[in-house]
């Protein structure tokens, strides 16, 4: 055999190898993978643990859910070392919510529980022009909430001495209605409610 027919004969192998797609090989395949499932992990690992609440908060979370599902309020004292805490240095001055008769009939109980009563707000004094401008704006929002949270609300929630959970409620929804936190207290006065 002549040099250039074996050169040819040995090229013509290599070209092949050369044109021909290399396949990838299995393992590496499976490398792969792992590792970019392995990131998405990661990547969920890490966003979960910026969301997830500290043992503090969780135990604090869990301590106001109880309270609430069984309808039962913070102690007198309690409440009035926080608001004592919330206001210290802050002149604030009551105003006035309006005069609310709500009567609610359940057919489950065939019972009708009427509701009357006063409420005040407190507001610091700073703050109490606009107030008055926010509550005249959303003067009707203001009442469907006030009314709406008493609607929902049961016979033992409307026995407690303090009405707790009702200021609360009617504190958070008011302010959401307002558009502003401007309500640091909500105050009821002749509360009055029968069921018959």
């Amino acid at each position: 055999m002549s040099d250039t027919h074996k050169a040819k004969s040995t090229a013509a192998p290599a070209a092949e190898e050369a044109a021909a797609p290399r396949k990838a090989s299995p393992i590496l395949t499976i490398v792969k993978g792992v590792a970019f499932v392995s990131i998405l992990v990661i990547v969920q690992v890490v966003a979960a643990a910026m969301f997830i609440p500290s043992g503090e908060e969780t135990a604090e979370l869990a301590k106001q859910y109880v309270a609430a599902e069984h309808g039962e309020a913070e102690s007198e004292e309690t409440a009035e070392e926080s608001h004592a805490a919330a206001h210290a240095g802050e002149e604030t001055t009551e105003v006035e919510l309006g005069h609310f008769n709500v009567t609610h009939f359940n057919p489950a109980s065939n019972t009708t529980l009427s509701i009357d009563f006063e409420l005040y707000g407190s507001v610091l004094a700073e703050n109490e022009e606009e107030f008055h401008h926010l509550l005249e704006k959303n003067k009707v929002r203001v009442r469907e909430q006030v009314i709406m949270t008493l609607h929902a609300a049961g016979s033992k929630e409307l026995s407690d001495a303090g009405l707790g959970l009702i200021k609360r409620q009617i504190l958070e929804k008011t302010n959401r209605a307002l558009g502003h936190p401007m309500l640091r207290e909500v105050l009821f006065s002749k509360f009055n409610f029968v069921e018959r």
